[in-house]
C-alpha cells in the first residue's frame, strides 16, 4: 500500500475485506505501517450511513454537517503520520446506487487530494454480487499492493 500508484478505490472480495476489518485496529496499524479504518457494517448503504460510518471510523469533530460537502472538508483536513498510508475499508451490504457513486466519487476526489500531497489513501468497497449490484465497475485491488511487494 505504500506505493502512490495504490492510491484510490478499488473492490475487494467481501470475505476478504471482511477478515482484514476483523483484525484490531493497532495491530494492522503497527503490523503492517498501514492505518486501518473499517466503517462499521450497516445493513445497507445509503448517504447516511455512509457518511456517519465515514464520520466514526475517521474522528470527524462534533460539527461535521453530515452531508457530501463536509464530509470533503473533512476528509481534506485530515492529519497523519508522514509515509503511512491510510486504508478505508467498506464491508459488503446492499447499497443504494447513488450514494454509493458519490461515496466512490468523494473517496477518489479525495485520494487524489492526497496524493498530490505525499500521502496515500485507499479505499476498499467490500465486493460480492448481491451486495454490489449496480455499482459502477471499480477496479480490483492490485495483489502486491496487499503484500508490500510494491
Amino acid at each position: 500500500m505504500s506505493d502512490p500508484a495504490h492510491a484510490g478505490v478499488y473492490r475487494l472480495e467481501a470475505p476478504r475485506l471482511a477478515a482484514l476489518c476483523d483484525i484490531p485496529h493497532g495491530a494492522v496499524g503497527d503490523a503492517s505501517g498501514v492505518d486501518w479504518h473499517c466503517l462499521a457494517a450497516a445493513p445497507r448503504w445509503n448517504r447516511e450511513a455512509l457518511l456517519d460510518g465515514l464520520a466514526a471510523s475517521l474522528a470527524f469533530p462534533d460539527y461535521f454537517g453530515r452531508n457530501w460537502d463536509a464530509a470533503w472538508d473533512c476528509l481534506t483536513e485530515l492529519a497523519w503520520a508522514p509515509g503511512r498510508p491510510r486504508v478505508m475499508a467498506v464491508p459488503a451490504a446492499p447499497m443504494e446506487v447513488g450514494a454509493m457513486a458519490t461515496f466512490v466519487e468523494l473517496m477518489a476526489d479525495a485520494a487524489e487530494h492526497w496524493v498530490a500531497r505525499g500521502q496515500i489513501l485507499v479505499t476498499l468497497i467490500g465486493w460480492n454480487d448481491e451486495a454490489s449490484a449496480g455499482l459502477p465497475a471499480l477496479p480490483d485491488l492490485p495483489p502486491q499492493a496487499m503484500d508490500g511487494s510494491a
